[in-house]
């Protein structure tokens, strides 16, 4: 047995490849690059997506901490202004007080002094009185 060329059984041979890479590249290779192509077009897709999505995100954030910073600054305004009023409401109030004990204290010391020239007034009535049963006590002994 002996190995000699052919040519038509090479002939068949090479015809029968070429079938075979026709027939791959419609039902295999074609279908395969679309799909590797709608999925490279997807994935650029996603990516964009996501980079928009997240240039949104951004801007969500800088919008939140601008309402973050607002609420704080009239937060203490707010705290400012409120502890304005009381301190205010409050030195009214001690104000009002010391007004009242200020008046409450006038009376007293015009009461002390009237009591003081009506016990002066009644000692002064009761000097001869004393003076009288002091003598006497002293004749006594």
């Amino acid at each position: 047995m002996s190995i000699t060329l052919n040519p038509y059984l090479m002939l068949l041979v090479f015809i029968t490849f070429m079938f075979l890479i026709y027939v791959l590249n419609q039902w295999l290779f074609k279908p395969m690059f679309a799909f590797m192509n709608a999925r490279d077009n997807a994935i650029a897709r996603d990516l964009s997506n996501a980079q928009s999505h997240k240039e949104q995100t951004q801007h969500i954030d800088d919008e939140i901490a601008q309402t973050l910073a607002l609420a704080r600054k009239e937060a203490a305004q707010i705290l400012e202004t409120a502890t304005k009023e009381a301190k205010h409401a409050y030195e009214q109030n001690i104000n009002a007080k010391k007004a009242e004990n200020d008046k409450k204290l006038a009376l007293f010391k015009q009461e002390l002094q009237e009591q003081k020239a009506q016990l002066s007034n009644e000692l002064r009535e009761q000097l001869p009185i004393f003076r009288n049963s002091l003598s006497a006590k002293l004749h006594q002994i």
